[in-house]
C-alpha cells in the first residue's frame, strides 16, 4: 500500500518540537511517509536521527513582508516538488505562510497553532496579529487544535468553521514503568523546591514567577524556586534578573539554562510544587510531564491550562500574586493533601494523554486528508 506523504513545515520549536518527536515516534511509519521543513538546526538532527526527510526554509519570526513572501513562495515550490498528500503547519508564521504556499499549490492542509499568537500581544501589535489570523482564515483547510480552548478562539474570535476543525490534545507516551535516565542535573538546594519549565518570555509570564516567589519566601525561607529553560529565544532574561534582585531574593531563587528531556525529568522528579503563572498556553507539554510524575501543579487560570487543571481536583487554577501565594502555602503546610493532588494529576493525564490512543485520531485525520489530496 503506497504511504500516504505527510509535509510538516515550522519555524518553532518547544513545545512544537516535543510534538513532532511524538508523532515520529508514534505513528505507523508503514502507512506514513513524514517530512520536515524548518528553519531550526535542532530540527534538521531530530529529523536525521530518525532517517526523514529535511528541507530548510528560512522563516522570519516577526512580521517580514520581504522575507515572508518568499517563504511564502519557497514553501509553494517545495509542496509542488515532492508533493504531499497533506501539509500539516505548526506555530504561527509558518502556519501563516505556510497556509498561503499550500493554497496556492493546490494541497490541502492542516493549522495547528500551538497558543493562537495575538494572545502574546497587547495593543496595536496584538490588533495587528489578529488581522494577520483573519487574512490567514481566507487560506485556512482544516485546523488541528491541541486543546478545546484553542478550538474555541478559532471558532469564536477568527470565525472558523466548527466543521473545519479537529482537537487532539497535546499527548505523550505513557511508560508502563517508571523511566529510569542518568542524573544530569544535581541535587536541587532547599527543603521545599518549586519551579517550572519553560522560557523567560511574557508568554511564560516570568515576572510574575518571581513576585509570587517573593510573596512565598518572605513568610518562608526555606522555599527556593527554580526557573529551568534560560538563553533559549528568550527576551526577559534581564528583567527577571533584575527583578530578583529588587525582591532582594537571589539566595533562594535559581534560573537553570534549558537542558534536554532528560534534565528536564531530573528538575520535575525533585519538585514539590510546579508552578505555571502563563498568559496563554496552546496546551503545555511541560504540564502534563509535571501531572504525569505526580507533581502537584499549581498554574494560571488561561487558555490551555483550563483544558487540563479542575481547580482543587487534580491542581489549582489562580488569578492574582496573592492567590497564588496562598495556594502555595497552604500546599506546603499540607502535604497529605499534595500528595493526592499529584496522584489525580497523574491519573488524568493517563487516562486523557496518552500518545498511543491520540495518535490514532491523528492518523485517520492525515489519512481522510491524503485521500482528499489525492483526488484533487
Amino acid at each position: 500500500m503506497e504511504r500516504i506523504k505527510v509535509l510538516h513545515i515550522t519555524q518553532s520549536i518547544g513545545g512544537v518540537e516535543t510534538y513532532l518527536k511524538q508523532v515520529i515516534q508514534n505513528i505507523d511509519r508503514s502507512r506514513f511517509d513524514l517530512s520536515i521543513a524548518s528553519c531550526e538546526p535542532s530540527l534538521e538532527k531530530l529529523c536525521a536521527l530518525h532517517e526523514i526527510p529535511y528541507f530548510d526554509i528560512k522563516m522570519s519570526r516577526g512580521v517580514n513582508p520581504f522575507v515572508d513572501i518568499i517563504s511564502i513562495f519557497k514553501i509553494r515550490a517545495l509542496i509542488k516538488k515532492q508533493k504531499p498528500g497533506i501539509v500539516h503547519l505548526h506555530s504561527s508564521k509558518a502556519g501563516f505562510v505556510g497556509r498561503i504556499g499550500a493554497k496556492f499549490a493546490g494541497c490541502p492542509s492542516l493549522f495547528t497553532p500551538h497558543g493562537v499568537s495575538y494572545l502574546a500581544f497587547t495593543g496595536a501589535k496584538r490588533m495587528i496579529f489578529f488581522l494577520l489570523e483573519l487574512l490567514g482564515k481566507k487560506f485556512t483547510h482544516k485546523v488541528l487544535a491541541i486543546s478545546q480552548s484553542e478550538a474555541n478562539r478559532c471558532i469564536y474570535e477568527i470565525g472558523i468553521k466548527p466543521d473545519d476543525i479537529y482537537v487532539i490534545p497535546n499527548s505523550m507516551t505513557i511508560p508502563t514503568v517508571p523511566v529510569l535516565v542518568p542524573d544530569k542535573l544535581g541535587p536541587l538546594e532547599g527543603d521545599v523546591k518549586i519551579g517550572t519549565i519553560g522560557r523567560l518570555t511574557a508568554q511564560k509570564n516570568p515576572i510574575l514567577f518571581v513576585d509570587i516567589a517573593n510573596g512565598v519566601i518572605k513568610g518562608n525561607n526555606k522555599v527556593h524556586f527554580y526557573f529551568l529553560g534560560a538563553g533559549f529565544h528568550e527576551d526577559l532574561g534581564k528583567e527577571v534578573k533584575e527583578r530578583i534582585e529588587y525582591h532582594g531574593i537571589e539566595a533562594n531563587f535559581h534560573i537553570i539554562p534549558k537542558g534536554d528531556s532528560i534534565v528536564a525529568l531530573n528538575f520535575l522528579r525533585q519538585l514539590d510544587i510546579f508552578l505555571l503563572p502563563s498568559v496563554f498556553e496552546g496546551l503545555p507539554y511541560a504540564l502534563l510531564e509535571a501531572m504525569f510524575e505526580a507533581v502537584p501543579c499549581i498554574v494560571s487560570k488561561c487558555d490551555g491550562n483550563n483544558d487540563v487543571i479542575d481547580n482543587n481536583d487534580n491542581g489549582y487554577a489562580c488569578l492574582v500574586t496573592d492567590e497564588f501565594v496562598s495556594v502555595i502555602t497552604k500546599l506546603i503546610a499540607n502535604k497529605e493533601k499534595a500528595v493526592e493532588i499529584g496522584k489525580a494529576g497523574r491519573q488524568y493525564v493517563i487516562d486523557r494523554h496518552d500518545i498511543s490512543n491520540n495518535i490514532k485520531v491523528l492518523e485517520s485525520i492525515y489519512t481522510e486528508a491524503g485521500k482528499k489530496g489525492k483526488s484533487s
